[in-house]
């Protein structure tokens, strides 16, 4: 669309905008032994500003509805060293 002025012309333009949704993140994934490579259960994973889940019997894990940002992310257990993202 385009708009032409005559001299001296003047002209209304109301323009409705619509927002762009955003649409949360999800982090999901599986943690496993490094020597075994077997699925690790009760892995707490934590995004450090909002909350955390732990890990299913395979290892596997699922946060949902993560609002866009920088998150840092820990992966803990007692049994092994905790990483840090």
């Amino acid at each position: 669309m385009s708009l032409t002025f005559a001299e001296g012309e003047a002209k209304r333009l109301d323009v409705a905008l619509t927002p762009i949704p955003i649409e949360p993140a999800s982090l999901e994934g599986i943690v496993t032994d490094a020597n075994t490579q077997q699925g690790i259960a009760g892995v707490l994973v934590q995004i450090v500003e909002l909350g955390s889940t732990t890990t299913s019997s395979d290892g596997t894990y699922s946060i949902v509805g993560i609002p866009p940002g920088s998150y840092t992310v820990r992966f803990s257990h007692p049994d092994y060293q905790t990483a840090e993202y």
